[in-house]
């Protein structure tokens, strides 16, 4: 993947700047202002940029909605150093796909960045993936949102329907073929839902996602019914 940095803090920039070019990534920018980085992320068709959401020379929250509009190709990752939900849902109502904290280890925060390039479509090309698609967390932004707003950011708030049915799917014990033949569709899409569900409820298997559903009681044993609990980032 091609990507931009804006962060105000240079040696914490310039470190991950090195992560990423070692895990095989292009760093093609790495700047303090965020209008440089959505200027070089519409040039360079850069798949995503990592955006500081307190840069140290203002302490304000950056316009990520402008650089959002002057780099429609490009995916937004906010990246926090405290744990504050108002800043996180800021970011998330701003168009930012992708929300980590700055405390997660490099894989996690990877698997972010990752997951916001899919969400955001086919990546670097002049339209945006959907508008509806929700942001991809790091399991501490999340755990961030749900101490912050009660259980307003479960994940409730960015499964669609067919991957919450997907979901109820796996917590009944489907396999991959019969989950995909029940729902209609071929066994790549129905892998693609079981991925996407992995992603957004950041487990590593399907047994982390269905122990999780269950636990969160998101769904129950006989179907995919969604939880009614108020939800909103």
């Amino acid at each position: 993947m091609k990507i931009v940095i804006y962060d105000g803090h240079r040696v914490f920039a310039d470190a991950l700047a090195s992560l990423l070019h070692g895990a095989g990534h292009e760093v093609v920018g790495c700047v303090p202002g965020l209008e440089e980085a959505a200027v070089i992320s519409a040039r360079k068709q850069a798949h995503a940029c990592v955006v500081d959401l307190r840069p140290p020379c203002t302490g304000r929250r950056p316009g990520i909605e402008q650089a959002v509009r002057a780099a429609p190709g490009t995916a937004f990752i906010a990246l926090s150093a405290s744990a504050d939900a108002a800043t996180l849902r800021h970011a998330a109502g701003a168009g930012a796909r992708g929300l980590a904290l700055k405390g997660d280890d490099f894989g996690e925060f990877l698997r972010v960045v990752t997951g916001a390039v899919s969400s955001h479509g086919r990546g670097p090309g002049p339209e945006p993936g959907p508008p509806d698609i929700p942001p991809v967390l790091s399991r501490s932004a999340r755990a961030a949102l749900r101490a912050g707003h009660g259980a307003a950011a479960g994940p409730s708030q960015f499964l669609t329907e067919r991957e919450w049915e997907a979901l109820g799917r796996l917590v009944r014990g489907e396999s991959t073929a019969s989950m995909a033949r029940a729902m209609g569709v071929r066994v790549s899409t129905a892998r693609t839902h079981i991925d996407a569900v992995l992603s957004k409820l950041g487990a590593h298997s399907r047994l982390e996602a269905v122990a999780y559903a269950v636990r969160e009681g998101l769904v129950d044993t006989g179907g995919w019914q969604r939880e009614q609990r108020a939800v909103g980032i």
